[in-house]
């Protein structure tokens, strides 16, 4: 099989054979190469593991597509078309991803033109929604009627344009369903081969840590009294089990730039992973390892050399808020806590058609969080009460009657479409949330918020190596637990135990909770910096922490 790299390469510009293998091929799926290319487009091909268990080989292929919403960012006629969308060429479901983007499952193949052509009509796109270039960039959600986090969410929707790749394949494909030879596009900004691997912008204000922006490849830190922005390179919490040089990492600050110079400052770090990013092992091609492998400085005078000044210090980032913003103070803006991101209608709660009946007689504009919640924003007095009203006929609980526990708690997929899912996530984590809590209590513990996160593999798509409580698919029904993260999402947790069945985690957690409550500095001392402070389980490979800066 020829490499990723060579794929690319010789694709021209992604367009490869994805007009005969989309248009021309009867089969329910695409070819190995075609796959891979698909992903710059947003799609990625599936198939459902609980079917292909009774069926095998002939199980059909599906696909998701996972459009890319800029700071999740919605009107309400952008959302209500999204909701057709997946009623009519699609599962009947939607599904808000950890990174603001909106999925859509089980669109068979010859829906995709059709999709792509609806969403282009609605100034909606997948493009660039997966694949190795810049993807959808992350930005804090909570509005504040022209004040600095819109500011930073306008920033995020210009870089958004800028840092979308040039090719003109995906609306020839797609929506002319064109078969072009000629490439008549330069990419400037990617090159021939696009970059190693993928890459992540987060981006906030100083103080706000809403959307963990130690994770991503680049966070953008914006200070609104000097009108500036710190800069942090190199995170990424994804690793592989069993290959033991792969290892999470938290961002590190480089400097500090005016605003006229962060888009400059952005491409120029683009095109340093371009350039020097590992293309031989795509396990080690994130430019986290580039920045461990050259070291800070370095990494620094290189993008200062390219770029033709210094930077400032970074200095140093305090967090106060550190939640998605689902309970807030804003009259203008409604919580809505969604059951991780999963818009249907199912199980007795009808999610989808709850919504639906918000948006199109309240007409807010939609912020989806880095949580998988939902803030319907830009609500007069009378329009939120008719949209608690609406929600409340529905069975929707306000996010301030839910337990802390199943508020905050975040989960992926996993089974039965992720083809990287070794164990369940999304379809036990209340089961499993109900029973921690049930533990906490058993322990003499009073309700507070603790942050627990689930993911079916080591990806990270959740983020449980900031959680306090972190649980990760090792193989079917058994689990690695990690501890000690920070609320803050400053400090990585550490393993606690390894390949736990799911119905024995309470043989770690039960007496770590004991433990907890006997020897916690005061009632204030949340459980993950207990943890931390005592050095409850293996530390990282690369121990970090951004307490205090």
């Amino acid at each position: 099989m020829r490499s990723i790299e060579m794929i690319k390469q010789e694709s021209r510009h992604l367009r490869g054979r994805l007009y005969d293998d989309v248009f021309l091929n009867r089969d329910s799926g695409v070819s190995e190469e075609s796959r891979q290319l698909l992903k710059f487009f947003g799609m990625y091909q599936q198939q459902d593991r609980d079917l292909k268990k009774k069926s095998g080989a002939g199980t059909p292929h599906t696909f998701m597509i996972r459009v890319a919403t800029a700071a999740g960012v919605l009107s309400s006629e952008q959302y209500l078309a999204l909701d057709g969308l997946c009623r009519d060429l699609a599962q009947a479901q939607l599904r808000l991803t950890s990174r603001q983007a909106v999925q859509i499952h089980g669109v068979v193949k010859g829906h995709l033109a059709p999709l792509v052509t609806r969403l282009i009509e609605m100034d909606m796109s997948s493009l660039a929604g997966c694949g190795d270039v810049v993807r959808n960039l992350a930005a804090c959600p909570l509005p504040d009627h022209g004040g600095a986090r819109d500011t930073v969410r306008a920033m995020a929707l210009e870089l958004s344009q800028r840092l979308k790749p040039a090719t003109q394949a995906y609306l020839e494909l797609f929506v002319a369903g064109e078969k072009v030879f000629d490439i008549v596009e330069e990419e400037s900004l990617y090159g021939e081969q696009y970059l190693p691997r993928k890459f992540k912008i987060g981006m906030t204000i100083a103080g706000d840590n809403c959307v963990d922006i130690y994770s991503h490849d680049v966070g953008l830190v914006y200070h609104p009294s000097t009108d500036k922005w710190t800069i942090l390179v190199g995170g990424g919490l994804a690793q592989s089990h069993g290959v033991a040089k792969t290892h999470a990492l938290l961002a590190q600050p480089l400097g500090q730039i005016p605003m006229h110079m962060l888009t400059q400052t952005v491409e120029t770090i683009v095109r340093i992973q371009r350039d020097f990013g590992n293309r031989d092992d795509r396990r080690f091609a994130r430019m986290k390892y580039l920045v461990e492998a050259w070291g800070l400085e370095r990494f620094r005078m290189t993008v200062e050399e390219r770029m033709g000044m210094l930077l400032d210090d970074p200095g140093k980032l305090q967090w106060n808020h550190t939640t998605d913003h689902l309970v807030n103070e804003d009259p203008s803006v409604l919580g809505v806590r969604l059951p991780h991101g999963r818009i249907r209608d199912s199980h007795g709660m009808l999610w989808a058609s709850a919504l639906r009946d918000v948006v199109a007689s309240c007409r807010p504009t939609l912020h989806i969080t880095a949580q998988q919640n939902l803030l319907l924003t830009g609500l007069n007095p009378e329009s939120k009460a008719e949209a608690i009203r609406i929600l409340t006929a529905y069975g929707v609980k306000s996010p301030t009657e839910l337990s802390p526990f199943h508020r905050y708690a975040l989960a992926c997929p996993a089974l039965p479409t992720c083809t990287l899912a070794l164990a369940e996530s999304e379809r036990v984590v209340d089961r499993v949330v109900d029973q921690i809590e049930r533990w906490w209590t058993e322990a003499g513990l009073s309700p507070m918020d603790l942050r627990i996160r689930m993911t079916g593999c080591p990806n990270n798509c959740a983020r449980p190596f900031l959680a306090e409580v972190g649980l990760v698919g090792a193989a079917p029904g058994r689990y690695h637990v990690y501890v000690g993260g920070s609320p803050q999402g400053t400090r990585l947790a550490r393993l606690a135990a390894e390949r736990i069945p799911i119905e024995d985690l309470g043989t770690t957690l039960l007496p770590l909770f004991r433990q907890y409550r006997e020897s916690r500095l005061n009632n204030d001392e949340l459980f993950g910096d207990w943890c931390a402070r005592n050095g409850i389980g293996q530390a990282p490979r690369a121990s970090q922490n951004h307490e205090g800066g």
